[in-house]
């Protein structure tokens, strides 16, 4: 039984946002976004125990944003979560008949469903805070009848376990004998009565030999036994020396995981090693006790979710990278926040959901596989998406249009036509027909999955693009950049070169999924005009077009001849005659140009670093920026600081 969606609605700054849930499902975005915000909405709505929940709620809990703000006054706090199926009959038999009274069945889908609600409002009658828990039907009702029961709850917890692990794991604490696993298995150790009593048989016989080992130990237990002219305790001797503990429960309390460092022979305790070693030992104890102990402890059916901060704490990059990798071998959902893109970068853009602060309130984006509208059902409608599935698909108990995909202007058409006259759906379908535009494909996701991995990090925490066709431009960017005294680094702007890194159509999709501010820059030759294509195939309009992406200013210019028209031959030339490259034109003549460029084109991205190289040398200052490009860091530098 899988989280699948989580609803929540005035709880912090987590104002109104829905958020997809797989199997993993990773976190990103700057501090105080409310990554952390979810987190906490999960651990109380999924609690350990129902112990004092009437009261899961503080005051600092409701969405505020005035100085007159108070929980008495807000609209009050949800939180929905909702388990699915993936597939039809996916839940075994044994968990549908202990949780028959809250499970939802989707007559059209098949799949069954379990809806989880949490609401705390003040009451206006009662003059209090008011928390409630409910289950749910499949259009957002609170059940009634049987589905209200107040045992549901306590069953549906012990087949859903929920278990957190902050940014600051502390394996003293974790791999104590009061701790949430370690402890757990330590005291379900299953010792036979007859073992029992031979290993504290032996325990005994090794105590002994301890302290006979020095009389001087002796010599103590005798000086202790004054104690009983104080106060007598009965009759025998009553003190002793406890060496070792007697009980096996006692001596594995005392028991400490081990690791051989690299290169030694030595086995150092858990708690000598580095953070980096200290934090990962935490995170696969979760999981031995997922593996030895969670099912045998609740029930054979029980899920756990893993809540995770910040697994890259203390490790070093490689470490980082492949432990996002293997993930995986974490048997159990995971939902994790992370703030590095080396963990990032292994992490597929469908799992990823972005945080971002706007205003008081934050927004959750993440890449949608499907759009979806409200609109009345109509037998146009139904007819529509039969002869369009599995594209389009309506939902008739919650009136619900799906389109999973792009969808085509010709569609659009058509679902207007089932609504004559009718504005206010027409809005809706416009709306939706919009949204679908940046649908990104498989083969789109396969492009940035594949090309731009090695940058996938910078990207995601970056605060605007600057889209750009290969690395020259990326060096020169970058450099013109420090000369107007404007470092793109500084302001969060990433530079992105989109023909070593997969297709400018596809970033622009994900900025746009994302809601990352971008520029574009191309060549105005053949091959640029294709690429302007591509955005316009994204669903941007023309003024959005005209702004957003710049070709260079004269048709069939390209990098080379801009650079040469634009102050820079000269270099160039000298450049040339250090390598005893010659020239048949001269700087005068018709035709050099074309000739200098040509000889450039032969090795792009050499004759850019030898460029670079060159200005630097001789101290070049920003009037040596074409204005072109200076106008194109100024306005992403102000998209970036907005």
């Amino acid at each position: 039984m899988k989280l699948r969606e989580i609803f929540v609605k005035n709880f912090r700054c987590l104002v109104d946002v829905s958020i997809p849930i797989q199997d993993t499902t990773v976190l990103v975005g700057e501090n105080n976004s409310g990554k952390t915000a979810l987190l906490d909405a999960l651990k109380i709505v999924l609690p350990r125990s129902l112990q004092g929940r009437g009261i899961a709620f503080d005051e600092y809990d409701y969405y505020m944003s005035k100085v007159a703000d108070s929980p008495q006054t807000s609209e009050g706090i949800i939180i929905e979560l909702w388990f699915r199926e993936d597939k039809p009959d996916e839940w075994p038999n044994s968990l549908i008949q202990a949780l028959s009274d809250i499970i939802q069945t989707d007559p059209l889908k098949d799949l069954d469903s379990i809806g989880l609600r949490v609401s705390s409002k003040y009451d206006t009658t009662s003059k209090e805070i008011v928390t409630k828990w409910e289950f749910l039907t499949l259009d957002g009702q609170p059940l009634g009848g049987k589905g209200a029961s107040s045992g549901n709850l306590t069953r549906f917890l012990s087949y859903i376990r929920l278990f957190y692990l902050s940014a600051l794991r502390d394996s003293d604490t974790e791999f104590s004998p009061r701790s949430q696993f370690w402890g757990r298995i330590l005291r379900d150790l299953k010792i036979s009565e007859e073992q029992t009593m031979m290993l504290s048989e032996e325990l005994g016989k090794l105590n002994e030999a301890v302290l006979k080992a020095d009389p001087r130990l002796d010599q103590i237990r005798s000086t202790l036994e004054n104690i009983q002219k104080i106060m007598w305790l009965g009759d025998g001797q009553n003190t002793s020396i406890q060496a070792l503990p007697l009980k096996p429960w006692d001596l594995m309390s005392k028991s400490v995981v081990v690791i051989k460092a690299h290169g030694n022979e030595v086995d150092f305790p858990l708690s000598r090693h580095g953070q980096g070693i200290q934090s990962l030992a935490v995170l696969f104890l979760f999981q031995a006790y997922i593996d030895v102990l969670l099912k045998p402890t609740f029930q054979p059916e029980t899920e756990a979710i893993l809540a995770l901060e910040e697994p890259e704490a203390h490790l070093h990059p490689q470490a980082t990278r492949a432990l996002a990798r293997n993930l995986d071998e974490v048997k159990s959902q995971k939902i994790v926040s992370s703030h590095s893109p080396y963990f990032i970068q292994e992490i597929p853009f469908t799992q990823i959901r972005m945080f971002r602060r706007n205003g008081s309130s934050s927004k959750i984006l993440y890449v949608k596989r499907s759009f979806s509208v409200k609109v009345p059902n109509t037998p146009e409608l139904l007819k529509f998406c039969k002869n369009n599935a599995p594209k389009f698909d309506y939902h008739e108990g919650t009136t619900t249009l799906h389109v999973n995909g792009k969808m085509g202007e010709r569609e659009y058409r058509k679902l207007l036509m089932i609504y004559p006259g009718q504005t206010d759906i027409h809005v809706q379908l416009k709306r939706l027909y919009g949204e679908s535009q940046i649908y990104l494909s498989n083969g789109d996701l396969a492009d940035l999955d594949t090309y731009a991995k090695r940058i996938r990090g910078e990207v995601l925490f970056a605060r605007a693009w600057l889209l750009c066709e290969g690395q020259s431009e990326y060096l020169l960017f970058r450099f013109f950049a420090e000369l107007l005294e404007k470092p793109l680094d500084q302001f969060g702007i990433t530079v992105i070169d989109f023909q070593n890194n997969g297709s400018p159509g596809a970033f622009v999709g994900l900025a746009r999924t994302f809601e990352t501010p971008w520029i574009m820059v191309c060549d105005n030759d053949a091959a640029g005009q294709e690429f302007v294509k591509q955005i316009e195939m994204r669903g941007l309009l023309p003024d959005e077009i005209k702004e957003l992406v710049r070709p260079l200013p004269e048709s069939g210019m390209d990098l080379e001849m801009f650079l040469i028209k634009n102050g820079f031959a000269q270099e160039y030339v000298q450049i040339l005659a250090e390598r005893k490259i010659s020239l048949v034109k001269k700087h005068d003549e018709a035709g050099f140009e074309d000739e200098l460029a040509s000889k450039i084109r032969a090795d792009k991205t050499g004759y850019t670093i030898a460029l670079l190289e060159e200005l630097r040398r001789t101290s070049a200052d920003s009037t040596r920026v074409p204005s072109f490009f200076a106008k194109i860091i100024t306005d992403v530098v102000a998209k970036a600081v907005l």
